[in-house]
């Protein structure tokens, strides 16, 4: 997969492929991340490069089902306010996300398309609601029809029931054997920063941007419930809690031996939703 996180997107189509698109109303995949620090490990980059990516893989998954898509230019200026803390790590307001991503609908909705699925790969709750709030807006506004991937699991975390017409849930039953040879350790904490799946993904893609010196030697820093209280408070309490930037077990990526089996059903399994709710069944 290359470098670029504009190959494959309309960044690399011209106006007339674009028109032509809309005309065969085509369904668009928008790539959601942020630019914030992953640990001595990863780059700034990591959420828009794992969005990026799995919307190219969902690209490739919906042609080899006939069904014909287009990607828009990812999305990075969101919103870090667990990150804040550290170089690197832009943030902006939520009004002025909110204010980019309707003007983005907007763009969309005059050049003829509909169908937008948002694929969102950072975990920030308010980088979220601004997205969700958009999202709602966008719908009511254009009479779009807009909905963002969201995992099961977080449901009750961002405050969502399930059925809101706005989402399409992704609730995928991975096989055990999947998990053969993750550290028992780490299974059941929380590895939700920087580390070893995410360290994995990026290996995968973007083999280049990960430093596997540094990442062998890190070690495990999955968070309690209690210390997840703080990294939500941000700024110094974050630092504080993970100086290194990174809440997770970053040299545990080179246990995660089925990557591709777990990347390639979760493709599958997301754009069978994805067609479900095409045909009203979601």
């Amino acid at each position: 997969m290359g470098y670029s996180i504009f190959e494959k997107t309309m960044a690399d189509m011209t106006w007339q492929e674009v028109e032509k698109a809309s005309k065969e109303n085509q369904i668009v995949l928008f790539p959601l991340g942020v630019i914030e620090e992953h640990g001595p490990h990863l780059p700034l980059g990591t959420d828009s490069y794992w969005s990026y990516a799995s919307c190219k893989c969902i690209l490739e998954e919906l042609n080899n089902k006939g069904q014909q898509a287009l990607i828009v230019p990812p999305y990075y200026w969101g919103i870090n306010h667990c990150t804040g803390g550290f170089p690197g790590t832009f943030s902006v307001r939520p009004e002025t996300m909110k204010a980019v991503l309707m003007d983005i609908f907007n763009n969309l909705h005059d050049w003829g398309f509909h169908n937008i699925f948002c694929n969102n790969c950072h975990g920030d709750v308010i980088h979220i609601r601004a997205i969700l709030d958009a999202i709602k807006t966008g719908r009511n506004e254009f009479g779009l029809n807009i909905r963002i991937l969201v995992d099961f699991y977080d449901l009750s975390r961002i405050g969502l029931k399930g059925d809101e017409d706005f989402i399409l849930v992704l609730n995928p039953e991975y096989p055990e054997e999947f998990y053969a040879g993750m550290d028992k350790s780490e299974i059941g904490l929380f590895d939700i920063h920087a580390g070893g799946y995410e360290t994995a993904f990026i290996k995968h893609y973007f083999s280049e941007l990960v430093n596997e010196e540094v990442a062998k030697n890190l070690k495990s820093t999955s968070l309690t419930n209690k210390e997840l209280e703080q990294w939500g408070r941000g700024g110094e309490a974050t630092r504080t809690l993970v100086p290194l930037g990174y809440a997770g077990n970053p040299a545990g990526y080179k246990n995660i031996v089925n990557l591709d089996c777990i990347e390639k059903f979760t493709v599958e399994y997301t754009v069978k939703r994805i067609m479900e709710s095409l045909n009203g069944k979601a």
